[in-house]
């Protein structure tokens, strides 16, 4: 065995003492389970040595560098679950309080799926069409909450944007009617947004009861018709009068002796021109419920003329109509939209009885644009106020007061209009007239 001292390196203390003189602790050697290597003059050799401070080493200070990692990653662990548990408590409170934001709001939300299924739906919704205590409305089809011919059409609609992207109603609120449980039908206001979730798109739909607003705006558009009506009375009297008048004549040919055929024949056209008159004034006045149906706009301009009759040529009015028979139809009450014109046409009449031109000049005209029909009346008067301009469609603003002017007929005409997602606004130029226009969407192929 080589001599240990020959170990390169400095000795340490204890090297080149006698082994008697060396005290080594116990532990060290009852762990290296080796004897030591004695050199020949007595000493410990300095690699043994070396070997057993690194194992002392090892053996005390390594189970404690274990004992402190394992309290670190304790400690960092305890701290991991304690920030995922609060982070889960504070999730669930934000649902918790939105959910409540839902569950207290007082207009209807259901949420649908891509395929028009009920994911999630309010108290409010489920009150307001009437499914409480019958299962509530999750997991049923969407379209069972329209009625014909929208419940059958709705799911084409979603495929239809599916394919194309094609909006109709999503991002745009408008008016529609509701079905109850019972079948019932209501008016709502309706607006649809688009989300997406994981890759699944769904929709949400904030719904509102407006049976109250549409209860109000309906009387307030029957006192404005009646207005109307008051304000037509002398043109429609003149219209009625003469055709009386011809009637008369040709009775009295008749009697003395005349071509009885072509009379008796002149007689009946006279009577039927009164008639329907009369019958175009009452259907007009009359408080109307019926359903919005495919309304043609040239036969609204051909009854509306019927109304205003000779009115305007003793005014001194000329009126230029340009309406095309074959315009498509809009989805309305033929009664309202006829409302809309005549209060167009007689503010136009109004403007120019006081304007100051020799030559007085009214054009009514409709094109189809947009996916729709316009309709304008432009007259040569003396334009809108200024001090109007900016108003001239909320309630109660006109500039006829002192004339027995309500201030609701432009009004009534915007929430009408916008009812069946129209629209209606104006261009005018102090003392060169302006021009009133609105829109309606083209009905739906059957």
């Amino acid at each position: 065995m080589p001599n240990p001292t020959a170990v390169a390196g400095p000795a340490p203390p204890s090297a080149g003492r006698p082994s008697k003189d060396v005290v080594i602790p116990a532990i060290a050697i009852a762990a290296l389970g080796t004897s030591l290597a004695i050199g020949t003059d007595g000493t410990i050799g300095k690699l043994m040595l070396a070997a057993s401070a690194a194992f002392l080493a090892v053996a005390v200070v390594l189970p404690l560098a274990r004992r402190r990692g394992e309290r670190a990653v304790a400690k960092a662990t305890w701290a991991s679950e304690r920030d995922r548990n609060e982070a889960i408590a504070t999730a669930a409170r934000h649902s918790a309080h939105w959910q409540a934001i839902v569950d207290t709001a007082t207009e209807g939300i259901v949420t649908i799926n891509a395929n028009g299924i009920i994911e999630t739906c309010n108290g409010a919704a489920e009150r307001m069409f009437g499914h409480t205590g019958t299962g509530g409305l999750v997991g049923r089809p969407v379209n069972i909450l329209m009625p014909e011919p929208f419940s059958s059409q709705h799911d084409s609609y979603l495929q239809r944007y599916a394919a194309t992207g094609q909006r109709r109603i999503i991002g745009i609120g408008r008016e529609v009617i509701g079905k109850r449980s019972d079948g019932s039908e209501f008016p709502i206001d309706l607006s649809v947004g688009e989300g997406m979730v994981d890759g699944r798109r769904f929709f949400t739909a904030v719904i509102r009861d407006i049976s109250e607003r549409k209860e109000m705006q309906a009387k307030l558009g029957q006192t404005e018709r009646l207005v109307a009506v008051g304000e037509l009375a002398a043109g429609v009297a003149h219209e009625i009068n003469n055709p009386i008048n011809t009637m008369i004549n040709c009775a009295q040919l008749v009697q003395d002796g005349d071509d009885r055929e072509t009379n008796c024949k002149v007689i009946v056209e006279e009577g039927h021109r009164i008639a329907d008159i009369v019958r175009d004034l009452l259907q007009f006045a009359r408080d109307d419920r019926d359903r919005p149906q495919a309304t043609s706009i040239p036969e609204v301009v051909h009854r509306t003329l019927r109304l205003i009759g000779e009115n305007w040529k003793r005014h001194g009015i000329t009126l230029v109509v340009d309406v095309p028979d074959t315009l498509a139809t809009v989805l309305a009450r033929p009664q309202q939209i006829q409302q809309v014109l005549l209060n167009l046409m007689i503010n136009a009449k109004d403007a120019m009885v006081h304007a100051d031109t020799q030559s007085r000049r009214v054009v009514l005209g409709a094109r189809e644009a947009d996916g729709g029909v316009t309709v304008s009346v432009e007259d040569n008067g003396p334009g809108v106020p200024e001090h109007l301009s900016q108003r001239i469609f909320e309630p109660f603003v006109t500039s006829k007061r002192a004339r027995g002017g309500t201030g609701l007929g432009l009004s009534i005409s915007k929430s009408i209009l916008e009812g069946y997602g129209g629209w209606i606004d104006y261009t005018s130029q102090l003392g060169h007239g302006a021009t009133f226009r609105f829109w309606l969407p083209v009905a739906p192929a059957e």
